[in-house]
């Protein structure tokens, strides 16, 4: 089969984190035998020998439109056409490649649209409703986003993939011991503050760290929060800002910490909590719905109750580390692989 990948967000030289998810249901798409060429409508991606890309960061609005829509032709005349458009993420210029495709093309092109955004919690854009309505066949990436969309059609749940842990990290994950001196914890993510609630964590590490003096916060990730957040909470001890980092840099940097902290408003799946409890960390995080569809209550993981501060405070107080890996192998690339395969099949089936 010939797949065309659109995408808006995919790694870049400055955030190689950027879209990892994405990228990692496209390299699933490619294992399953397809020819595969991907069309990026953000920032301008990391070079990929393995994968052939096309990149446009034109305007918004009618011009904008075709000019993208140029782009994915451009695809398609590489691959020498194009048995699925596959789009990640509807928009108003989504709808209007559809609609163009169709029209140029009929049901020799079949089109899938996966969701992941969380504007479909709060106030969805029409463009996405939209795409979500004329794709053929549609998916989500967590059971609470599935209820959202498949009002527009129905609509299967795949989800995100999570990279096991390797046998090199499963052996420093076993060897692990607990001194009871300190305890490390780890924030990963975007530094957008709106949305992850960075500034949240680090109010409570002001009240935590009075107490427990030898605690330490890692913080990993880019954004444009960073260089504020850094000013503003520089008196902070324990406190350490590494930066972006690639996927498997991350999960090797996981490994050495022992509870994660994810004080997200919302999130679609969320897939750092999946990553860091299958690597024997702690997890506390806000009662996010994406997530919480997701992932069951355990010993592991906590979903507070609130979003507040002083929530957060006591549990990163009260919080004992015991390494306990959580093995979730229906997240893992071979499961979600041929769950993919299934759903590109079923695009045939649409009359």
């Amino acid at each position: 089969m010939r797949i065309i990948h659109l995408v808006r967000m995919w790694p870049t030289n400055s955030d190689p984190q950027h879209g990892s998810f994405i990228k990692a249901h496209v390299q699933a798409s490619k294992k399953l035998g397809n020819q595969i060429a991907v069309v990026c409508f953000g920032n301008k991606p990391i070079k990929n020998q393995e994968i052939k890309t096309f990149h446009t960061h034109s305007k918004k609005g009618p011009f904008g439109w075709k000019v993208k829509l140029d782009y994915v032709i451009k695809a398609i005349n590489h691959l020498g056409g194009c048995d699925l458009l596959h789009i990640h993420g509807g928009s108003t210029d989504t709808a209007y490649i559809i609609i163009r495709l169709k029209v140029r093309y009929g049901n020799n092109i079949r089109v899938a649209v996966t969701e992941h955004q969380s504007h479909w919690f709060y106030k969805t854009p029409l463009g996405a409703k939209i795409t979500a309505r004329i794709a053929d066949i549609r998916s989500a990436v967590s059971p609470a986003l599935k209820s959202r969309i498949e009002k527009h059609g129905p609509t299967k749940c795949i989800p995100n993939i999570l990279v096991k842990p390797g046998p090199d990290q499963l052996k420093v994950i076993k060897q692990k011991l607990k001194t009871g001196e300190y305890r490390k914890f780890l924030f990963v993510g975007d530094i957008v503050d709106k949305t992850k609630g960075i500034s949240g964590i680090l109010k409570a590490w002001k009240s935590h760290s009075k107490l427990f003096t030898k605690d330490i916060l890692n913080i990993i990730g880019s954004g444009p929060d960073k260089q504020r957040l850094e000013i503003e909470f520089t008196y902070l001890e324990n406190v350490n800002w590494i930066g972006g980092m690639e996927p498997y840099q991350v999960h090797q940097e996981m490994i050495l910490n022992d509870i994660l902290i994810v004080n997200s408003r919302i999130e679609t799946f969320s897939m750092v909590i999946g990553e860091a409890l299958e690597r024997g960390l702690k997890v506390i995080s806000t009662p996010c719905i994406g997530p919480q569809s997701v992932y069951p209550n355990s010993k592991s993981l906590i979903f507070r109750k609130t979003f507040s501060t002083d929530e957060l405070i006591r549990l990163m107080q009260e919080l004992k580390v015991v390494y306990s890996p959580v093995q979730l192998d229906q997240f893992h690339e071979k499961e979600i692989s041929e769950e993919l395969k299934q759903w590109y099949l079923s695009a045939n089936d649409i009359n």
